[in-house]
């Protein structure tokens, strides 16, 4: 995602690069790898190569690692930022459900990690209050895609939906995994829906002015996730049972675009 932001600077771009690389080789374990114990084992080495990372003792051995290694020092990345983001597909493995909103809404914070608050650190910022923008910038599309995939993921046997609010519509688990559908289960769509928006709003109460140019890649990733959302409505938010909507790449860069030409600043 990071060669989307034309704008920013070649040492920044690079730096997000990375970040998202990390993500994707994580993303591989989970979803590639078919024994989950194996899988499991090999989070707990990248873990180990983060540890390394902060160590003075040792030298991590994977070359993402190494490139990743500069990039603490100069954007201030917090250990305990990138384990969350190991953490996040930990649970993927390991969680067979969300109890409830809180918990389902933690796994997304820490998911979003490189959307939210690592993104941000190098993106820059002046007010720590962005900080706390960020975080809820890296949830909010992370939940926005939960959404937008349930059919998918239902038909990989998993289900991101908490039980509280299962029961909360009286939608069995069955319902969602087998594709089926119901009134229960379409109103409980559009309440979640409905949720999501509100949230783009308070989010970007969260953003303080004087570092809305800086921020312009969470803007700009703020925006497609919004732009999704309205897709999904628009189509029939009960087809997210039956088909994944995406918001097609040109689309994409044409949204980065707009952000930028109306919030850039020299960075």
């Amino acid at each position: 995602m990071a060669f989307r932001f034309p704008f920013l600077c070649r040492s920044r771009r690079q730096a997000l690069m990375v970040l998202y690389a990390l993500q994707q080789e994580l993303r591989e374990v989970v979803h590639d790898c078919t024994d989950a114990t194996v899988a499991l084992t090999t989070l707990n080495w990248w873990q180990q190569q983060i540890h390394e990372l902060y160590s003075a003792k040792a030298m991590p051995s994977h070359p993402l690692m190494q490139a990743l290694q500069p990039l603490i020092a100069e954007y201030a990345l917090p250990q305990s930022e990138l384990l969350a983001l190991i953490k996040a597909h930990c649970t993927e493995l390991t969680a067979a459900r969300f109890q409830d909103r809180s918990q389902l809404h933690l796994y997304a914070f820490q998911a979003g990690m490189v959307t939210g608050c690592l993104g941000s650190r190098i993106l820059g910022f002046t007010e720590q209050q962005t900080l706390e923008f960020a975080g809820k910038v890296g949830e909010l599309c992370q939940l926005v895609k939960l959404f937008s995939q349930i059919g998918a993921d239902a038909r990989q046997g998993q289900l991101y939906i908490p039980v509280a609010m299962l029961q909360e519509f009286n939608v069995p688990a069955h319902v969602v995994l087998n594709g089926r559908g119901s009134a229960e289960f379409t109103a409980l769509l559009n309440t979640w829906l409905d949720e999501l928006k509100k949230q783009f709003k308070t989010v970007m109460t969260l953003l303080p002015a004087v570092d809305k140019g800086r921020q312009g890649a969470s803007l700009a990733m703020l925006k497609i996730a919004s732009a999704l959302l309205r897709e999904i409505e628009q189509d029939g938010v009960a087809n997210v049972v039956r088909y994944q909507l995406i918001v097609p790449r040109p689309r994409q860069q044409r949204l980065c675009w707009q952000i930028w030409l109306y919030n850039f600043l020299p960075l």
